[in-house]
């Protein structure tokens, strides 16, 4: 038999449970992906132009038997307004509710549109209203209705099994939404809840006791700002919103992603001035470094991602913490750049980050640069270079080799035997030697190269390997 048939024949042999079970692993992927990204209209669609399970359903009878037969399928509904008919939305909505029996559901609700008619608002709110206790995950996209007061108390309830919120709004509401006090937008009763997803706008009008109430839980919140600037002009009186909202969390926020901030450092400088610091115990920032200058001292590990890493030069130092990252980031040339801040922490990872990137983190790290040689960042003695996927790890190799030299000279030789609990019991407050470093998707090694790395690196690792 020919392998193809033989591939057919196989999969028709499968039985439904197994069927089932391979769906659901996809369905979890497809579910934690929604996770993690803000709802836009064509996330619906996974293949054939109908979203999961429709496509799995439509192969063959037998997959459709299965997928019927089976609920907790059903239970991704990710619903794209407008729609040619009002009723037929909340049909469909209705139907894929009663074929998930019960199931926690996954609801997600996007306007394509900046403007839903009026009428259309409070239907789709009072729909999932109804359904709140069944929700697991809720993510509404672009409602413009729910800034509006008569609709907004539409929102509540009690939801004892909602796990994600995520509310991101129209970019069409602009600088009116940063002048005025819009009211509170959750009335929502979530004492599970893990994962709080909101923009800026929904952010200043959070009610803090909400806050207080429902998120003893949460192990991620997400503040995305988009790509629109915010209009902080002179008519502007409350830039301080956000981080009072932030710091009315229960407990330290296990993880603070802040997505595209785009505060001018004028806001950010009053910020500081009334005293006012965010933070987390894992701080992610995406876009723009700017808001590192109110992040505080607490942090464990901060999270540099898609940003010019040298970009600005009001940043004296980055925020005390354990490990520095830096995911996807990229600099400019070294003459331009304000390489003058600090760190105190002792671990830096750079991921599918440019060969500028890297210059800069290694004459920060003491590589010699315009005839001196200076480490901004004394404590790190672990550095690991890693690439991932189809990226290319391309780095200055003699710079590295010239970085992890002289900071073993600045060590001094009596101090190169020492771990980092040595050196911190005798009080060591110089530059110390790097004693860790790996490097995973670089290109091949000479032998004699090997042999220095190991003989100048107690924990060396240095492979082809992509991760």
């Amino acid at each position: 038999m020919p392998r193809k048939n033989l591939t057919r024949a196989s999969v028709k042999l499968l039985p439904s449970e197994t069927l089932c079970s391979i769906f659901r692993f996809a369905l979890e992927d497809i579910i934690e992906d929604d996770m993690k990204t803000t709802a836009e209209a064509e996330h619906r669609v996974i293949a054939g132009g109908l979203p999961f399970p429709h496509t799995m359903a439509s192969v063959c009878r037998q997959w459709r038997d299965a997928i019927s037969s089976a609920p907790e399928l059903w239970t991704r509904i990710f619903c794209v307004m407008p729609n040619k008919s009002r009723r037929q939305t909340l049909t469909d909505l209705t139907s894929q509710l009663q074929k998930a029996h019960g199931y926690p559901v996954h609801l997600t609700i996007v306007n394509k549109h900046n403007h839903l008619k009026q009428k259309e608002v409070p239907r789709i709110l009072n729909f999932i209203a109804l359904h709140i206790g069944q929700l697991k995950s809720l993510r509404i996209r672009n409602f413009y209705g729910l800034y509006i007061k008569e609709y907004c108390d539409t929102l509540a309830g009690h939801a004892p099994q909602l796990e994600c919120l995520q509310v991101t709004g129209p970019k069409i509401l602009g600088c009116w939404t940063t002048r005025q006090h819009l009211p509170p937008l959750f009335k929502l009763d979530c004492p599970t809840l893990r994962i709080l997803h909101i923009d800026h706008k929904v952010a200043h009008s959070l009610d803090h006791q909400w806050l207080k109430n429902n998120l003893t839980n949460v192990e991620s919140v997400t503040l995305s700002f988009g790509d629109e600037l915010p209009c902080y002009g002179p008519s502007y009186s409350v830039p301080d919103d956000v981080p009072k909202a932030l710091n009315a969390f229960p407990g330290r926020i296990p993880c603070l992603i802040i997505d595209g901030l785009q505060f001018p450092f004028q806001t950010i400088s009053q910020i500081k001035r009334e005293g006012l610091q965010i933070g987390a115990e894992k701080v992610v920032v995406r876009g723009c470094m700017k808001v590192l200058a109110i992040v505080d001292d607490h942090c464990k590990m901060i999270v540099i991602r898609d940003c010019d890493f040298v970009e600005d030069p009001h940043i004296r130092r980055l925020p005390s913490s354990d490990t520095l990252e830096f995911d996807e980031c990229f600099g400019n040339s070294l003459e331009m750049a304000p390489l003058t801040f600090s760190w105190d922490g002792d671990t830096v990872t750079v991921t599918n980050s440019d060969s500028l990137c890297m210059k800069a983190i290694f004459v920060l790290l003491g590589a010699p640069f315009k005839d001196s040689s200076c480490s901004l960042w004394p404590r790190v003695t672990t550095l690991k270079l890693v690439a991932k996927g189809d990226f290319i790890l391309r780095f200055p190799f003699k710079m590295l080799k010239a970085m992890i030299s002289s900071r073993r000279e600045a060590a001094g030789q009596e101090n190169l035997g020492k771990n980092d609990v040595e050196l911190d019991a005798i009080g060591f407050k110089g530059v110390r030697p790097i004693m860790v470093l790996h490097v995973h998707g670089g290109h091949g090694l000479l032998r004699k190269e090997r042999e220095w790395f190991e003989e100048q690196v107690r924990d060396f690792v240095w492979d082809c390997k992509k991760r």
